[in-house]
């Protein structure tokens, strides 16, 4: 049975110690890869120069592990009355001597910091603190005893890049620590500083990533693992529908503007044909009309008939004429009239009321106008469900909302039916497409709403 036990456990160790084994190559490989790839930031000539205690960043910072607070107490107050109260404890002897001594404004040896402890029990170095009180000392002599948050030290500029703890980590003996994409080395010639655009191709070409959720080797603040295929693969899927999509949207917008093309064409063709009959028509109506006193009751009614049929089908030829040929709406033939009156004249054709809060004479393009609510109306009555309601605000946009008790169709089922082509007469109509297209063109929108369907025009005025 014991046995039994160990092959299991060999069994299902071994894989994970075998990948181990693996990331830990690889980091080796792309640790030799990235150090050969650049030159030392700093050698470690230069860093054996300065006192590692100083190159730390805890030294910025009161030293609790040597003083207490009340002893810091008792020098700051040797530096406010410049003079020492009582015995002085054997390890405080050196801040008190260097207090007196800035307190007279005296110089100071640079031996002086050499045979001293390093660092002030406040925080900071001695030379740190003494450089800043006289700024015209020698320097050059005092420069190893100042702390890497000292712009002078000489170490500062190549080192502050790297955050306190990425210095802690190599000078306690780590090989590597990661800094904002930036990849630090420590090795026995010096440290290095290996930007993103060097590191990153040599782990991808070893199929490995130094960040990520889940880490099989994890080093200093490195968590090291190869990229699983599972996710190359799902990569590769997002990417495949990305593009699948971006081909369908292409091919929908290239099939919408060659029926725009189609439409316009048929519509040019119509107003073109459409000119000589109608002035043929014009002719025998002008005809009619001189005729007309010399005709009986009933043809008279039939030539009026066919004089407002004349006029209804020249208005649209030359208002045809006037859309195909212009994309601005300050080019849209304008009417002047009173809102009550064009709703009124709209509405009766259809057997509607309407609501409308105030009346004023407007100069807009009431034919096109006329042509979005006869096709929002009919799109009702098709369409939709109950009573219709023409509910029109006249403030300084005029909103015209056509309201019925259907449901409209959703976006997602609207782009479905978009491909359908229907063969029902009822659906030759412009359809909300071109609604949408007209009202854009007189600087408008067109809003529609689900449950209950309303479809709402918006003009500014």
């Amino acid at each position: 049975m014991r046995q039994y036990y160990l092959a299991m456990c060999f069994v299902t160790l071994f894989p994970l110690c075998s990948q181990a084994q693996s990331v830990q190559d690889k980091w080796q490989s792309l640790y030799q890869q990235s150090w050969q790839s650049v030159d030392l930031s700093v050698s470690q000539q230069q860093l054996s120069r300065f006192p590692v205690e100083l190159l730390k960043e805890s030294a910025r910072y009161p030293d609790f592990s040597h003083y207490s607070w009340p002893e810091i107490e008792t020098v700051y107050k040797v530096s406010q009355t410049c003079r020492s109260e009582g015995s002085t404890a054997e390890h405080l002897k050196d801040a008190v001597e260097f207090e007196l001594a800035m307190c007279r404004s005296q110089s100071l040896n640079p031996r002086w910091f050499t045979d001293r402890t390093l660092r002030h029990p406040a925080g900071g170095s001695f030379a740190d603190r003494y450089l800043a009180l006289q700024p015209d000392a020698e320097k050059a002599e005092l420069l190893p005893f100042l702390t890497i948050g000292n712009v002078q030290h000489p170490l500062h500029h190549a080192l502050s890049p790297l955050s306190g703890k990425g210095r802690e980590a190599l000078l306690n003996g780590y090989r590597a620590w990661m800094e904002k994409d930036r990849l630090w080395l420590s090795g026995e010639q010096g440290w290095k500083s290996i930007p993103a655009q060097t590191w990153q191709p040599l782990a991808r070409k070893l199929n490995m990533t130094l960040s990520g959720p889940s880490c099989t080797l994890r080093y200093s603040n490195l968590c090291i693992s190869e990229i699983p295929e599972n996710i190359l693969a799902l990569r590769l899927f997002i990417a495949g529908l990305s593009l699948l999509t971006l081909l369908i949207a292409a091919r929908g917008l290239h099939a919408k503007r060659r029926q725009s093309r189609e439409r316009r064409f048929i519509l040019q063709l119509l107003t073109h044909e459409l000119r000589t009959p109608i002035t043929s028509l014009g002719l025998t109506v002008e005809m009619f009309r001189h005729q007309f006193d010399h005709l009986p009751k009933r043809a008279q009614e039939a030539v009026w008939r066919l004089m407002s049929d004349h006029q209804r089908l020249a208005q649209l030829t030359e208002n045809s004429k006037i859309y195909l040929s212009t994309q601005r709406s300050d080019q849209l033939m304008k009417q002047t009239a009173y809102v009550s009156d064009w709703l009124e004249h709209i509405c009766q054709k259809h057997q509607l009321e309407y609501q409308l809060n105030q009346d004023r004479e407007l100069t807009l393009p009431f034919y096109w106008l006329s042509i979005c609510l006869d096709n929002l109306i009919n799109n009702a009555k098709q369409h939709g469900q109950g009573k219709i309601q023409v509910n029109v605000i006249l403030s300084r946009t005029l909103v015209i909302e056509v309201m019925d008790q259907g449901n409209f169709l959703s976006p997602m089922r609207r782009l479905f039916a978009r491909t359908k082509q229907s063969t029902s007469g009822e659906n030759m109509g412009i359809g909300l497409n071109i609604v949408e297209h007209l009202i854009k063109l007189m600087g408008g929108r067109l809003r529609i709403q689900r449950r209950p369907t309303r479809c709402t025009l918006e003009l500014p005025l």
